[in-house]
């Protein structure tokens, strides 16, 4: 790709973020994006076939990224043993969190798309496929150490999932309301602090 060619891209994806963030997939206008990028549909068309394609290439890198680190979290913290997994389950998901949030504010206007602007879009239940690894996981972990949450019914799959659903839910509230960094690392805290009083419970430990 000539220089020029990677101006144009660049001019195009930095305008469609603009116009996607103010006025959503739906609404956005591929005309305005284009307008305003200065360059003909046609070139346009030499990039993307169409919006769809270009809020895919703005946010794909983000939910990628993410979700890959979240997998290796899941993952490494499913290798332990038994007994490192009891002792370490709490400070293991609250430094994963961190990072978590870490790599959000990194990719604030991605994930801002993702969780605001993403209607009409692949990408509108990408919460979903988070709450799922969560579950999986969770399940694992619950058996591997032969936590009885399930057989006393103290916890269900699906309340499993409506917890995991809450707090994804409400970590992406930050990004949602545009929380400056430190405000939403406080919030985050204490919304760890509270998951984690109910987690002890349903657990029993």
């Amino acid at each position: 790709m000539s220089t020029n060619d990677l101006n144009t891209l660049q001019k195009i994806m930095a305008v469609g973020k603009k116009e996607f963030l103010e006025k959503g997939f739906k609404d956005a206008s591929l005309r305005n994006i284009v307008k305003c990028a200065g360059v003909t549909t046609g070139a346009f068309y030499g990039y993307y076939p169409d919006k769809k394609a270009l809020f895919e290439a703005l946010v794909s890198p983000a939910v990628n990224g993410l979700r890959v680190m979240f997998m290796t979290a899941q993952q490494e913290f499913d290798q332990l043993t038994e007994a490192e997994k009891k002792e370490a389950v709490y400070e293991y998901s609250s430094d994963e969190v961190k990072k978590f949030m870490a790599y959000v504010y990194d990719y604030f206007d991605e994930f801002k798309l993702l969780v605001s602007c993403a209607e009409g879009t692949d990408f509108s239940d990408f919460i979903h496929d988070l709450v799922e690894i969560e579950v999986e996981y969770t399940l694992r972990f619950m058996k591997s150490t032969g936590n009885d949450a399930l057989a006393s019914g103290r916890a269900t799959p699906e309340l499993l999932h409506i917890i995991s659903s809450a707090f994804f839910s409400a970590i992406f509230e930050t990004v949602k309301h545009n929380m400056p960094r430190e405000t939403a690392d406080n919030y985050i805290d204490s919304l760890r602090q509270f998951f984690t009083a109910g987690w002890k419970r349903i657990l029993n430990s």
